[in-house]
């Protein structure tokens, strides 16, 4: 009996063979080679990369790495000073912590919003826009509830705390995965992950990875766990370059989407 799946744009069809699988995968009319795995579900895995390398702007993390070790040729280790793209994460995430702990943030009053809002965390991560968007909130009535809910995304109540966030925003203007990321990211670099929507699913369709497929505009505890997917597959992928956390996993994304001639050293 034959299977199949629908991956994106292209559908994997795999069978019985022998003792073991067999499969391929069409897209646009086109078939691949012919794949063959004694067992189902690392033939599977593999008809999924081989889905991924037919994306139109497909080139693969070992081009990826070496795209990012054009613009930082010390690699992550080297990745400082005024050019950098850790120094000043960093110090935002730690004005952040000084301002708040994300263990007192669950409890946040209308003077602690107002504190992490005059905070040193407003760096080029987000637009004009949502800076302006964001500290408006913090100032507002509505800070503290927007606090309060990034902190409980922080323990792991996501849609709790997506819907918090959301709630606070709303009269502010529009939503987006960056004013939702954002502040949890700085809290704790090391465990969560920050959304640019458009490098990531430029990131994820050039390295044949899966987010693109079923990302969703609208914030969620699904989509979340779907940019944290990405992320270990990333830190997998590049493992020879050694990222210490998802600071240089986001630093790696945006330097290998955003990087031009120009930007060079």
């Amino acid at each position: 009996m034959t299977k199949s799946e629908n991956y994106g744009k292209a559908q994997l069809r795999w069978q019985p063979q022998g003792d073991g699988w067999a499969g391929t995968v069409i897209r646009d009319g086109s078939r691949s080679e012919i794949i063959r795995h004694s067992d189902e579900e690392q033939l599977l895995a593999a008809l999924r990369n081989q889905a991924g390398k037919l994306e139109p702007n497909y080139f693969g993390f070992e081009e990826a790495m070496k795209r990012y070790l054009r613009f930082k040729p010390g690699g992550f280790a080297g990745d400082s000073g005024s050019k950098g793209e850790r120094s000043y994460k960093e110090a935002a995430a730690a004005s952040l912590n000084a301002a708040l702990s994300p263990q007192d943030a669950i409890n946040a009053n209308d003077d602690d919003a107002k504190r992490v809002a005059r905070s040193a965390i407003w760096i080029n991560m987000l637009s004009s826009f949502e800076t302006a968007r964001l500290r408006e909130t913090l100032l507002s009535a509505d800070g503290p509830e927007f606090v309060k809910s990034a902190a409980r995304f922080l323990q792991g109540d996501r849609q709790l705390g997506i819907d918090g966030m959301i709630r606070a925003l709303s009269p502010h203007g529009r939503i987006s995965w960056p004013l939702i990321t954002y502040l949890p990211f700085l809290w704790n670099f090391r465990a969560e992950m920050y959304l640019k929507p458009t490098v990531t699913l430029d990131f994820s369709q050039r390295t044949g990875l899966s987010f693109h497929h079923d990302y969703d505009a609208t914030p969620s505890a699904a989509g979340y766990a779907d940019l944290l997917t990405l992320v270990d597959q990333t830190r997998s992928a590049i493992s020879d370059l050694h990222p210490r956390d998802n600071l240089d996993i986001q630093s790696f994304i945006w330097v290998v989407g955003e990087y031009r001639e120009e930007d060079l050293p």
